[in-house]
């Protein structure tokens, strides 16, 4: 990922300056830009400073020098590194006691999408930050995106779109198992990802003003019927010898909105229960 940042601000005409913990990999990045084995000379004197590492204690461990601490004294920080909210807060409290402006950043794309329209970039901080360095990070996706001035809200985004990515991508997985294991060519299931992904978007709009409104009344189908459905799946996959953990951890949750008494509510009322600890 960092590769591809540094080579995507380049290739906008920016001087680009790059550091990596194995200088090698910072000499291979290449595309117009200047490797330094020092971390303190990397930073020093520039205007905007990108940092994408593993996590946000590799950042804490190179940050700690006092040394590269004052280097970025006065300069923009926006951290791309992957992390909880909590993390980008424990970000910014450092940068603000080093004085140090912050961007907490969250980068929703594969390294081969930077740059290209398919890439989108999270932001939280002070707004005018953003604005004064929008133009420039404009360079690594043109959807760049400010979320809100309050530090976590990017990550906390992030990890939301990714938890429905990840989660869907399971289900879809699973899905396309059970297919196989009753002997139906799972091409068959996925020929059929608009029915599934248009009944996504149907729910995910619907919840939106039922979560507004916090208001989960409807007549289209209720949960206790979604309930029944999640059974037939739980049981298709015992009968067909397949993992069924992941249809179980669905109908516990479900079945956890049917205790709160929200059986006759629609799908998304299982939200009131996900709000609770």
């Amino acid at each position: 990922m960092g590769t591809a940042l540094a080579r995507a601000f380049a290739a906008a005409g920016h001087e680009v300056a790059v550091w990596n913990r194995t200088h090698a990999k910072a000499q291979a990045v290449s595309g117009g830009t200047h490797a330094f084995e020092d971390l303190r000379e990397a930073v020093s004197g520039r205007e905007l400073v990108i940092v994408s590492l593993s996590n946000y204690a590799a950042c804490t461990e190179l940050f700690a020098s006092p040394s590269i601490s004052a280097a970025l004294t006065g300069t923009t920080l926006v951290q791309l590194t992957s992390g909880s909210p909590s993390d980008a807060r424990s970000g910014a409290e450092w940068a603000q006691a080093h004085g140090v402006n912050y961007l907490d950043a969250a980068i929703l794309a594969y390294p081969s999408f930077v740059a290209t329209d398919y890439a989108t970039v999270f932001y939280a901080g002070p707004r005018a930050l953003f604005e004064r360095h929008r133009e420039a990070l404009q360079a690594i996706a043109m959807n760049s995106v400010y979320v809100a001035e309050a530090i976590g809200s990017a990550a906390t985004l992030d990890c939301a779109i990714l938890e429905a990515y990840y989660g869907g991508s399971l289900a879809v997985l699973h899905a396309a198992a059970m297919c196989k294991a009753e002997g139906l060519d799972p091409k068959l299931f996925f020929a059929q990802k608009h029915s599934f992904l248009g009944l996504i978007s149907v729910t995910a709009d619907a919840a939106q003003g039922m979560v507004e409104r916090d208001d989960f009344t409807g007549d289209q189908c209720s949960l206790n019927t979604h309930v029944a459905a999640i059974e037939h799946i739980v049981r298709l996959s015992r009968d067909a010898r397949i993992s069924a953990r992941f249809p179980l951890e669905l109908l516990a949750n479900y079945r956890r909105a049917l205790g709160a008494g929200l059986g006759e509510q629609e799908l998304p009322a299982v939200f009131r229960t996900l709000a609770q600890d």
